[in-house]
């Protein structure tokens, strides 16, 4: 998949899982990459994407944060990585705040935040509730980060000084609908509440593609189809 020049941004609009990986880049980079930007950033919106099953590159922007591009982002799952980082956020010249409010975990790779001269907040996030990967390592270089206060977040854990980090307890890390609630052991990278039904932000082993449901196994009466990312099956 690429997003590039010429491409009706409202075209990704529904999309909510990306099998690839995605480079927000808009000062042109020479690598070749599976998902790729050039356009501004009022151009890349993603209100509906949950997750990535690659990595993600943000860099080389002007945007002040990330939070209307990635509003429902929750799990990385880094079954491929760029030089074994899952998150990589280099050279925003003017990136107040991160913004990637909904991600609650990261299931392979290090992240790495770094020369982003006016970023707040990236040291005051506790990655190792995010990284699932326990050798996972979050690297903070040359960002601003004095200004790192959580006025109303308990333990100092927050995106911004308004927004608190979503945190999960010790038995669900990663995968929660609230502080005090887990969501069912099929799922990860979160949940969410439609009517009296729990959906899965993701599923750990397979989704029945009809129902959204995440399952253990496929049913006898279905057919397991697989994409070309191991991980990712569905009935």
């Amino acid at each position: 998949m690429e997003i590039g020049q010429g491409v009706d941004p409202k075209k990704w609009i529904p999309c909510e899982i990306i099998l690839g990986s995605i480079i927000y880049a808009p000062m042109p980079l020479t690598t070749n990459f599976t998902a790729t930007t050039n356009s501004t950033s009022t151009e890349l919106y993603l209100p509906n994407l949950r997750e990535v099953y690659g990595y993600i590159l943000l860099g080389y922007s002007s945007v002040r944060s990330f939070a209307s591009m990635f509003p429902r982002l929750s799990i990385i799952h880094g079954q491929e990585l760029f030089n074994g980082f899952g998150l990589i956020i280099m050279e925003n010249f003017k990136l107040d705040e991160i913004g990637l409010t909904s991600l609650i975990n990261i299931r392979r790779g290090n992240v790495i935040i770094a020369r982003n001269p006016q970023l707040c907040y990236s040291t005051s996030i506790e990655w190792n509730e995010i990284l699932e990967d326990k050798d996972a390592k979050f690297i903070s270089r040359q960002n601003r980060d004095d200004c790192a206060i959580c006025p109303i977040c308990s333990g100092c854990r927050c995106w911004s000084a308004t927004q608190c980090q979503s945190q999960c307890s010790p038995s669900c890390k990663g995968n929660c609908l609230s502080e005090k609630t887990c969501c069912p052991s099929q799922c990860t990278g979160g949940c969410y509440t439609q009517g009296s039904n729990i959906i899965c932000n993701a599923c750990r082993k397979m989704r029945i593609y009809a129902t959204g449901r995440c399952v253990e196994q496929c049913p006898e009466d279905m057919l397991q189809v697989s994409t070309l990312i191991s991980v990712l099956t569905s009935c």
